[in-house]
């Protein structure tokens, strides 16, 4: 009683639907652009601008790509956003657990654990004595002399 038959134009459409749907799960500012070119592709297709499959994939592959370049940097601005506020780690006062040689590598306590740590100065900062941290950089901490 119920025929259901799918069409180009609606296959494209679920998938371009499907793609919008997993960008929520992941993010990363490409599936929707991939999505939305599915979807142009949709309405081109309902239209009958583009009538062969081939034809199809160079207008997703085209928007979709063109999309992806022209706007992915505009919309992790507007959606991924951005704090002006330092990281709560910047300032922070910590212990120095072995010494930092200038140019070498020493270690802080920082939140119950050692890291390796750093500076600028010219001179060896001692164990013992307090750092205040200015960044993180992977697993090291660069350090500055408290004054």
């Amino acid at each position: 009683m119920f025929d259901f038959c799918l069409t180009p134009a609606l296959a494209w459409a679920v998938v371009g639907l499907v793609l919008l749907i997993a960008e929520l799960a992941t993010l990363g500012f490409i599936l929707c652009f991939i999505g939305l070119g599915a979807l142009i592709v949709a309405l081109t297709t309902w239209l009958g601008i583009t009538a062969s499959f081939s034809s199809q994939l160079i207008v997703f592959s085209i928007s979709s790509l063109s999309l992806l370049f022209l706007l992915r940097k505009t919309a992790k601005k507007l959606f991924a956003g951005h704090s002006d506020a330092p990281p709560d780690y910047a300032g922070q006062k910590v212990e120095v657990v072995k010494p930092i040689p200038a140019g070498g590598e020493g270690a802080v306590k920082y939140r119950g654990s050692d890291w390796i740590a750093f500076s600028d100065t010219a001179q060896t900062i001692p164990q013992g004595a307090t750092v205040q941290i200015q960044t993180i950089e992977g697993i090291r901490v660069k350090v500055k002399p408290v004054e």
